[in-house]
C-alpha cells in the first residue's frame, strides 16, 4: 500500500515538501513506515534516528498498526528561541 507522512520542520526542508510517499506492505507498523522512509527517502534519515510518529493526531508507538485511512504524521525536535 501507499501512505503520505506529514513531515515538519527541518524534514520537511530535506524533503523540499510537506509530506512524503511511501510505499510499505500489507497491515504495516509505524516501525515498517519508519523503514519504509529511510530506505525511500534517504534525506530524511537523519529525522528517523529516534523517530516519534502521531497517528490521527496523536503520538503512537512504533509498534502501532497503521490502515490506509490512517493521517500520519513525523514529529522531529523544533528549535527556537
Amino acid at each position: 500500500m501507499h501512505l503520505d507522512v506529514l513531515i515538519f520542520g527541518s524534514a520537511a526542508i530535506a524533503a523540499k515538501a510537506d509530506r512524503v510517499r511511501v510505499r510499505v506492505g500489507e497491515s504495516p507498523t509505524l516501525a515498517d513506515v519508519a523503514r519504509a522512509m529511510a530506505e525511500q527517502h534517504p534525506s530524511l534519515a537523519f529525522a528517523l534516528q529516534s523517530p516519534r510518529f502521531a497517528v490521527n493526531q496523536a503520538f503512537a508507538s512504533l509498534s502501532t498498526p497503521i490502515t490506509p485511512s490512517d493521517e500520519v504524521a513525523l514529529v522531529t525536535l523544533v528549535g527556537g528561541g
